[in-house]
């Protein structure tokens, strides 16, 4: 019966290691856990800082850091090619002074108050087409159209 009562006592120790592992594991588990939101922070402090630096000084920066903003300076305008070139695949118009987006139609931009002037009216040259109404449904279609562009019916 001793033999019985010393391996429960054997089952019960190694069970309360097992235990205390555990905790110990979930304990460092969150622990690290904490330390990488706290690296997240740092990075995210780290990028500010050279965020303010590059605003503050610019071209003034010191010399051990001249190459950094360079490359900071060349990819800011490299961005700014792209969304100028989007910009120009969507038909948007920008504000020549700030690159704020227009709207059609605007006279000041309102990014930065900029006059913006209008294009001259181009529909002077655009001669007027003559339509006549489709037989079926009364869209209005070219004099000389052989089918309708809505309903499809062919025109008499």
């Amino acid at each position: 019966m001793k033999q019985v009562f010393d391996n429960i006592g054997k089952i019960t120790a190694t069970s309360h290691t097992m235990v205390q592992k555990a905790k110990g594991i979930e304990d460092i588990t969150g622990l690290k856990a904490q330390i990488l939101d706290e690296q997240k922070k740092r990075d995210s402090y780290y990028t500010n800082l050279g965020r303010e630096y590059y605003d503050l000084k610019g071209r003034e920066a010191l010399p051990e850091l001249q190459e950094l903003i360079e490359m900071i300076t060349k990819s800011s305008q490299r961005i700014e090619e792209l969304h100028k070139s989007i910009s120009t695949i969507e038909n948007i118009k920008t504000c020549p002074v700030c690159g704020q987006a227009l709207n059609d139609g605007t006279l000041f931009c309102s990014g930065c108050g900029t006059k913006i002037s209008q294009p001259e009216d181009s529909n002077s040259d655009i001669q007027k087409i003559e339509t006549k109404p489709c037989i079926n449904c009364g869209c209005e279609i070219s004099t000389d159209a052989v089918f309708c562009t809505k309903c499809g019916i062919k025109q008499i």
